[in-house]
């Protein structure tokens, strides 16, 4: 899973597979660290039958198994059910409890699609873009909701992760559609800094103009992006950069490109 996890439980012969993460666990302490890391992403079809079976079988924990059999039994929530492991395991602290459950509490107030959003959104926040954007596609491929801000919101975080990837047309798009359903001041704003990455001041003037900005205001966004283009964090990696060419390093130029190489993968990852 990525880390060292400590585990106190036996390993399992037969592994339990996480379908929505295309992941095998192999312990009750893999299972706690997975739902500690992804509440936003589990749903109500994470309580079955076969988990309970998993944890009885290879976890060796029938009484657990039990109350959660107990919990489906009684039409139980998502949040019962995954308190129920995380307690029984041991695995996270009260604390790390509070959050998980805090985190699922937070979900049963809201509609499906705005759920649907908020875990697009975890995906974002985690650095992959490529999974938020197809979860984005889905909701926006969703007939029905009503709330033209919340769809404003989705195409504009959308844009986000386009931009995310350096995908500054697919960014640009998105944001405008975002800024015709949301009215959303930061829609239009972003809209124009993607027309700017492109180097694009046709598609930056029109889209000024459709969204019926002064020519003072879109200056003010463009001069922005100036300024943070100007940043002395910026600045010191273009000098560095300046310097290695200059130097003729090209072994660490080469480096540096396989660290961007290997954080974009790691951003397009499914």
């Amino acid at each position: 899973m990525g880390e060292l996890i400590l585990c106190s439980h036996m390993l399992a012969a037969v592994p339990y597979y996480i379908d929505e993460a295309s992941l095998n666990v192999y312990s009750l302490e893999e299972l706690s660290y997975y739902i500690m890391h992804n509440a936003y992403l589990l749903e109500a079809d994470f309580m079955n039958e076969e988990l309970c079976a998993w944890i009885e079988r290879e976890g060796k924990q029938k009484d657990m198994a039990e109350r959660l059999r107990e919990i489906l039994r009684k039409g139980g929530t998502l949040l019962e059910f995954v308190t129920c492991i995380l307690t029984g395991t041991g695995y996270c602290d009260r604390e790390q409890i509070k959050q998980v459950t805090s985190a699922l509490a937070a979900l049963m107030n809201k509609s499906e699609y705005e759920c649907k959003k908020i875990r697009a959104d975890r995906y974002a926040a985690n650095g992959r873009y490529e999974s938020a954007i197809r979860e984005y596609r889905k909701l926006l491929d969703t007939e029905g909701e009503k709330n033209e801000i919340l769809v404003g919101n989705v195409w504009h975080n959308m844009g986000m992760a386009y931009a995310s990837l350096f995908l500054f047309p697919e960014a640009a798009d998105c944001f405008f559609r975002a800024y015709q359903m949301n009215a959303n001041s930061e829609s239009v704003r972003e809209c124009l800094y993607a027309y700017r990455c492109m180097r694009d001041e046709k598609g930056f003037i029109k889209a000024a103009e459709i969204c019926h900005l002064t020519g003072e205001e879109a200056a003010e966004i463009g001069g922005r992006l100036s300024e943070i283009s100007r940043m002395e964090n910026i600045r010191e990696f273009e000098e560095r950069l300046d310097a290695l060419f200059a130097a003729g390093d090209m072994q660490k130029l080469q480096e540096i490109m396989e660290q961007w190489l290997d954080s974009y993968r790691k951003n397009c990852r499914i």
